[in-house]
């Protein structure tokens, strides 16, 4: 017994020690502590914010007390939010000091030490989750051009995405039975950040195996989450979508995004944009000319090419596009705006078709020749093809008539209109 008395004593006298040596620092890791008591997880998630002012206010008074940030090095800690808490310091202090390897590392393991607890946490600690994924990732990047620039291979972003992961699971997967607390709650947050880092890894089948885990998830009803969020998880779907050319699954997404968008998101709604714009041309809706003015990025890559969409003007569209062609790859919309070429050929068609006298049958060679004064050379056997194609894809209604070299036009609507078009 006096052994364990003096042993508890030992340990008191130590602690008291400890609040002594560095003041500021016992303070911060004792509110974070109280903070978690009170469940107060939106103060909590801005006290452990990399750039927070509290931080920065911590920061200076320990600099202030000892003359420099070492004594956070030799700080012991002597329970999870200790961990947490000097973790997060001396993370922030290497981020000041642009040492970002070692701010990576100390928030990896401030990040690790929380998932620890936020396991058998509730609701109200989703906002840390979020804060401390959006901040070890932010440095997980600094840190990888700050090893590439000495030379070294990086690394770390895909790490802090293995990471982070496990937080999106611990939203998903919760069992807590009551609505109001489960951090389910947290799910689409925490798959938006995952989806801009498979993107930036350009990991796109990680991002569709991710939608499906979504869809087979036991989640609240998509409507009840933060708009940001459900603006967001449309954005990034509907941009799957756009890629994998299910383009009708795109554009729902992606007008809902651009519609509930903030007012004020200007970069957000110009990338949504970037995708449900060729959508648009493709179904024959030109943007209107006040969507370029306030959207230039768009008007650069579109305008010019909607234009000639709009006038069927064939030879200025497919010059247009051999001069676009690698900035529409680097944006991932090539194979979208080439679609609009059907609606550009189809609009020069209707054109040949009233000058014609919109007769129902119309000879490919009289085809080729209201090309031919277009500017654009086809042959009777490009001109066949071309049109079947249009008739295959509802563009146009009609027959081919190939041993008399007629198109065979529809009496009623052969241009039938774009919007009904699948």
């Amino acid at each position: 017994m006096e052994c364990g008395a003096k042993s508890h004593f030992l340990l008191f006298y130590l602690r008291i020690y400890e609040m002594a040596d560095c003041q500021r620092l016992f303070k911060a890791q004792h509110k974070l502590k109280a903070l978690n008591s009170a469940n107060n997880g939106a103060e909590l998630a801005q006290v452990l914010q990399l750039h927070s002012m509290y931080t920065d206010r911590v920061l200076q008074d320990i600099r202030k007390e000892h003359g420099s940030w070492e004594i956070l090095e030799s700080r012991q800690a002597r329970g999870v939010w200790d961990e947490i808490a000097i973790m997060h310091f001396r993370a922030a202090a290497a981020d000041r000091t642009r040492d970002f390897i070692e701010a990576y590392k100390c928030q990896l393991a401030c990040y690790n030490a929380f998932l620890r607890i936020f396991r058998n946490m509730t609701q109200w600690s989703v906002p840390v989750i979020y804060t401390l994924s959006h901040d070890l990732s932010d440095v997980a990047q600094r840190a990888d051009r700050q090893l590439g620039s000495g030379g070294s291979q990086g690394g770390k972003l895909e790490e802090a995405t293995r990471i982070i992961n496990q937080g999106f699971s611990m939203c998903m997967t919760d069992r807590e039975p009551l609505l109001d607390k489960t951090r389910k709650w947290g799910t689409f947050h925490m798959a938006n950040i995952l989806f801009s880092l498979y993107v930036r890894h350009k990991a796109y089948n990680l991002c569709d195996s991710m939608v499906r885990a979504l869809k087979a998830a036991e989640l609240p009803p998509m409507s009840q989450f933060p708009m940001s969020d459900q603006v967001a998880f449309k954005y990034y779907r509907g941009m799957l979508a756009f890629r994998n050319e299910k383009y009708k699954s795109a554009k729902d997404d992606l007008e809902f995004a651009l519609e509930h968008c903030h007012r004020d998101s200007y970069n957000n709604k110009t990338r949504i944009l970037v995708y449900l714009t060729p959508i648009l041309m493709a179904e024959g809706k030109s943007p209107q000319s006040r969507l370029f003015r306030r959207y230039p990025p768009i008007k650069a890559l579109y305008g010019e090419l909607a234009k000639a969409a709009r006038a069927g003007n064939l030879r200025l569209f497919d010059s247009l596009m051999q001069d676009k062609e690698q900035q529409l790859a680097n944006a991932g919309t090539y194979i979208a705006v080439e679609r609009v070429r059907r609606v550009v050929v189809r609009q020069l068609l209707r054109k040949i078709h009233g000058f014609s006298g919109q007769q129902s049958r119309v000879s490919f060679k009289l085809l080729c020749d209201g090309f031919m004064a277009a500017g654009v050379d086809v042959d009777v056997s490009e001109m066949e093809s071309m049109l079947a194609d249009l008739i295959f894809a509802g563009y146009l209604k009609g027959y081919l008539a190939h041993d008399h070299g007629l198109a065979v036009l529809s009496k009623q609507q052969p241009f039938p209109p774009l919007s009904s078009i699948a």
